[in-house]
């Protein structure tokens, strides 16, 4: 077995997807505020050099919207279903995206 080793790069470019395809999602859940933080996170993560002090407190702005007031976490729970549903989608995405942000706070 292969094992890839992901560079910070990458890992930024596919956090920065993961909020895009979690913010569409959020979207029908009436979470306007989280989106924006969200957003405003990953339009700084765009154009913060790795390893600035911009890019680590975009990634702490992003663990927050999880952790913090907005709560996010409560998405990334499964629920027992038969069906693919809004929700398995949900938590999917928010945990892709918590994920690669964990991964870059403890890589920076």
């Amino acid at each position: 077995m292969a094992v890839i080793k992901r560079t910070k790069n990458s890992t930024r470019e596919d956090l920065i997807k993961a909020i895009q395809a979690f913010v569409l999602l959020l979207k029908d859940q009436d979470e306007t505020e989280a989106i924006e933080a969200l957003e405003a996170a990953s339009k700084s993560l765009t154009d913060a050099q790795p390893s600035s002090k911009e890019f680590r407190e975009s990634i702490l702005a992003i663990l927050d919207a999880f952790e913090g007031d907005h709560e996010l976490i409560s998405y990334t729970f499964i629920r027992e279903s038969d069906e693919w549903t809004e929700a398995d989608q949900l938590s999917q995405a928010s945990s892709r995206v918590l994920s690669l942000a964990r991964r870059l706070k403890l890589s920076s």
